[in-house]
């Protein structure tokens, strides 16, 4: 087989299938054969390495996420990928260092849900979120598990939502910050539902989570991933999850829109920006490695035990998606009338 033809396979194969339509036999298929035809049809690119951005510590799900595709990356591009982790600032810091970075496809933001939230949870930005970025493809997105205190006087939504009723004060809801997704997802839920919560926000998803497990607040809308160790240990209970179908981790427990909030949908996403002016060249380039990173064997099946669902997609689509995140959840803070700062 001609180079011409090994690349004309290496691209209908990545773009024939919908990543989250695959079985994950016929996906690791795609991948094996995908990755192959690559190693053979292109050389390994040579230059300095290539810093991936990341808006928060080591160990929560970016940072899961980009630890599992770095090897990948490095074999396919021929460079070193490093992982800088820069938190602070709701993620301003890693977006605005990624903003300011030169387009030449060596500087790359690892995004979060923040990233379309920030626009309206910040009355100033150092950088404009729709023009200061080339998106290059969404990775992975993840509902998120409404976590509890065993000693919690409930155990579905429905009882969570009598709870609230019940109690002059409401629920405490632990958020891993002002802005958050945690904090939005709970408040859509408190205004659908007619009752009070109140927030209290954390530096952080590890140390939310540790609120609930020492009954300083009654909720956190978190990860699985964040969750999962301590859900075994049966130290968390899971009142619901917030995706449109159940988790396969956890499938005796309903999503919210099962429990009576009909339509009731949050998710969590991941994906990857660089600057502004970048060549459609350095974009498809960056875009097939990710892809053919996500595909691998091992990735697939690491991410899917954690509870991450990969959707890979097209430029446009991950930038049409931050542009309908921040309208849906802005349209929820006005509702809820959440103030930011």
């Amino acid at each position: 087989m001609s180079r011409p033809e090994r690349t004309r396979l290496r691209r209908l194969l990545l773009k024939s299938l919908p990543l989250g339509a695959m079985p994950l036999p016929v996906m690791h298929a795609v991948a094996a054969t995908a990755t192959a035809a690559t190693a053979a049809a292109e050389p390994a690119a040579s230059g300095r390495p290539i810093s991936m951005v990341l808006p928060f510590p080591p160990g929560g799900s970016v940072d899961i996420v980009a630890r599992q595709l770095q090897p990948g990356l490095k074999t396919t591009l021929g460079q070193t990928v490093v992982v800088d982790n820069k938190p602070g600032a709701g993620g301003l810091i890693a977006t605005s260092t990624v903003a300011r970075a030169r387009p030449d496809g060596n500087t790359l933001l690892m995004a979060f849900d923040t990233h379309a939230i920030n626009p309206f949870a910040y009355k100033q930005l150092p950088y404009d979120t729709f023009k200061d970025f080339t998106p290059i493809t969404q990775l992975v997105r993840f509902p998120l598990v409404i976590a509890a205190n065993p000693a919690l006087p409930a155990s579905n939504v429905r009882e969570l939502v009598a709870l609230a009723r019940s109690r002059p004060e409401g629920v405490r809801y632990a958020s891993s910050g002002i802005g958050s997704l945690n904090q939005l997802a709970a408040e859509a839920l408190a205004t659908e539902a007619g009752v009070h919560m109140l927030h209290v926000p954390y530096k952080g998803g590890g140390p939310a989570v540790q609120a609930v497990l020492s009954n300083e607040v009654d909720i956190f809308f978190s990860s699985y991933a964040a969750v999962q160790a301590h859900v075994a240990a049966r130290t968390i209970k899971i009142l619901g999850v917030t995706g449109t179908s159940r988790l396969r981790q956890l499938p005796q427990v309903p999503t919210v829109a099962e429990q009576g909030m009909r339509g009731f949908e949050a998710y969590s996403w991941i994906g990857v920006f660089g600057p502004a002016g970048m060549t459609a060249a350095q974009v498809t380039r960056l875009h097939d490695a990710l892809t053919e990173s996500l595909r691998q064997p091992r990735v697939v099946d690491a991410l899917a035990a954690q509870g991450f669902e990969i959707v890979g997609g097209t430029p446009a689509e991950l930038g049409s998606l931050v542009r309908h995140e921040h309208d849906k959840w802005q349209a929820v803070a006005r509702k809820a009338n959440i103030q930011f700062e």
